[in-house]
């Protein structure tokens, strides 16, 4: 009351034309303030769809026309191939480790000769690729495009990026701690993939597409957008991320998991860990 009070005595002390003007002034300041809640009450509550574009990821314009049929991933090869590759490994120059360092940059040379005489000498590359069409979603990306001429540049650079993403103390280590979660079957494999398939530039343009741009302007992080989200936050990825950081992103998270244990590669670390979280999450969502 005495608020109000004070509120009268200081607009009756006004001439008509200023008492006028600040009449006009609060109406336009309370249609605004109801335009703001409206916005947040009706549009907090409305789900966006998140726009996609042309759908397409290709060079240039989009084709008037292109083949949409769904097919298989496949990796193919042949002896002569699978020579070129021996004859490459056994081409390589290396290089002493640089002094006082693990498995930094994959360096060292001597854990690598170890993992390059396994690939050479008892890698079952006709069994792995047989695996690998069995089961496609092994793919995963990389970066880089120098190390498509040598094999082992090639190993070099994908162990390092399993040893420091899977835990970063990885790199004081002579080997990387690379046995610790994977085998060399494991690891050779992935590497396979990139190498058969010559796909090195091509899994960079999902980097291209989406580095280039503010992740703040895209669509899913605005606060308007209001669907259920799922969030399993591994000690040693990259880049831990609180549940607060993720609120402030994401209006709706339906389930926040800190793990035990895992890192950037989480589905190859620790698929029980990740698929328990994926099934959870789920059945929360399906209540809705």
């Amino acid at each position: 009351m005495q608020t109000i009070d004070i509120l009268k005595q200081a607009l009756s002390s006004l001439d008509p034309t200023q008492q006028q003007q600040l009449l006009v002034a609060g109406s336009a300041v309370a249609v605004g303030g109801l335009l703001t809640c409206y916005y947040w009450v009706y549009q907090g509550t409305k789900t966006n769809r998140i726009p996609i574009g042309d759908g397409w990821w290709g060079a240039g314009e989009k084709p008037q026309s292109e083949d949409e049929t769904v097919f298989p991933f496949q990796v193919q090869t042949s002896d002569e191939e699978i020579q070129d590759l021996y004859d490459r490994i056994d081409r390589t120059r290396y290089t002493e480790p640089l002094e006082d360092t693990g498995f930094q940059y994959g360096f060292n040379s001597t854990y690598l000769k170890k993992v390059v005489s396994h690939w050479r000498h008892q890698f079952n590359w006709k069994k792995q690729i047989a695996i690998l069409n069995k089961y496609p979603q092994f793919k995963t990306n990389i970066e880089g495009c120098g190390v498509n001429d040598s094999p082992v540049g090639l190993a070099a650079y994908i162990l390092e990026k399993f040893s420091t993403w899977t835990d970063f103390n990885n790199r004081d280590l002579e080997d990387g701690g690379l046995e610790r979660k994977f085998t060399l079957d494991d690891l050779l494999t992935n590497i396979m993939i990139y190498w058969t398939t010559g796909s090195i530039v091509s899994s960079m343009r999902f980097y291209k597409e989406n580095l280039k741009t503010n992740i703040d302007n895209r669509l899913d992080n605005h606060m308007g957008v209001y669907v259920p989200t799922g969030l399993a936050a591994f000690p040693n990825e990259l880049m831990h991320v609180p549940q607060v950081w993720a609120r402030a992103k994401f209006r709706n998270i339906y389930s926040y998991s800190y793990m035990p244990r895992g890192g950037h590669f989480a589905a190859f670390e620790e698929p029980q860990l990740l698929a328990d979280d994926l099934l959870q999450f789920v059945k929360k969502v399906e209540k809705l």
